[in-house]
């Protein structure tokens, strides 16, 4: 009777395990997260694909195995990755610092702009208008960066000398260049700017009617990072390896320029101990 128990048992529990095993596995995911960028359902959703079918083509995987998602929010971001934890990032370090334990977030590549490595904030204000950050207490500061976490910004905009948000009437807005304009009508008093697009305003004849009224220390980058897991961890190398050559290939280039990125270097926890203090700091 044991034996007749065991086999009807077995009858029923081996085709389930055999279905299991044949469940195909999800996708290990590619997720952009740019706070205030293109809009997730167009472009974005575009560089995510572009992503993935460069990625998958330069490790040779299977491009089946692999899904991207691109995210202009860093909430929805968050809980997308906690459902979804097989995952490589490509995100900033105002995404890293604070998800980087309830994610468990692993940093492997910062980014390269134009001009360097380093990530500089600006604020800039219609010339003459105002002198010093003092003077824009109360008045409106505009900006993309502002959509990132405010910790973030509060730390390494502003060196951990304000809150943002108590000394500024926020506007975050995804259109910076937008809100320079408004300078001039004064329609705004001032706008944040991050160093990419400080650099690109320079080239147009709009900058020579500005006044740059604080400027921040350098602040490392982060640009990819990952989150270990048995099946992320078996194909860093080779992720890792294809992102570092990303910039530089036809198809990568036009992610990068999406995302304003001319290239990527190796980066590790322990290089980013210092930034990750200041952050952490009480």
């Amino acid at each position: 009777m044991l034996r007749k128990a065991l086999m009807m048992v077995l009858g029923w529990t081996l085709p389930c395990l055999a279905l299991a095993a044949d469940k195909p596995q999800p996708p290990v995911e590619f997720v952009i997260v740019y706070p205030g960028g293109p809009d997730a359902g167009g472009e974005g959703k575009n560089l995510a694909e572009q992503l993935v079918q460069h990625l998958a083509g330069a490790t040779g995987l299977d491009p089946a195995q692999f899904a991207g998602a691109y995210f202009n929010d860093n909430q929805q971001a968050v809980t997308y990755l906690k459902a979804h934890r097989d995952a490589f990032v490509l995100g900033g370090l105002g995404f890293y610092l604070p998800q980087r334990k309830s994610l468990g977030l692993q940093p492997l590549a910062r980014l390269r702009g134009e001009g360097g490595s380093d990530e500089r904030f600006a604020v800039v204000v219609k010339k003459g208008r105002y002198k010093a950050l003092d003077e824009l207490r109360g008045k409106t500061l505009w900006g993309s960066v502002l959509f990132d976490d405010a910790r973030y910004v509060d730390r390494f905009a502003f060196a951990g000398k304000l809150q943002s948000a108590k000394a500024f009437d926020l506007h975050p807005t995804p259109r910076p260049l937008s809100a320079v304009r408004k300078l001039e009508s004064e329609g705004a008093d001032a706008v944040l700017l991050n160093r990419a697009q400080l650099e690109a305003l320079k080239q147009l004849p709009l900058f020579q009617g500005l006044d740059i009224i604080h400027t921040s220390d350098p602040v490392p980058t982060v640009g990819l990072m990952f989150i270990p897991t048995a099946r992320t961890k078996p194909v860093q190398d080779k992720i890792l390896k294809s992102v570092l050559q990303l910039c530089g290939t036809p198809k990568g280039k036009s992610v990068c320029q999406g995302v304003g990125i001319a290239g990527f270097d190796i980066v590790s926890s322990e290089s980013l101990a210092p930034v990750i203090k200041k952050y952490d700091a009480r």
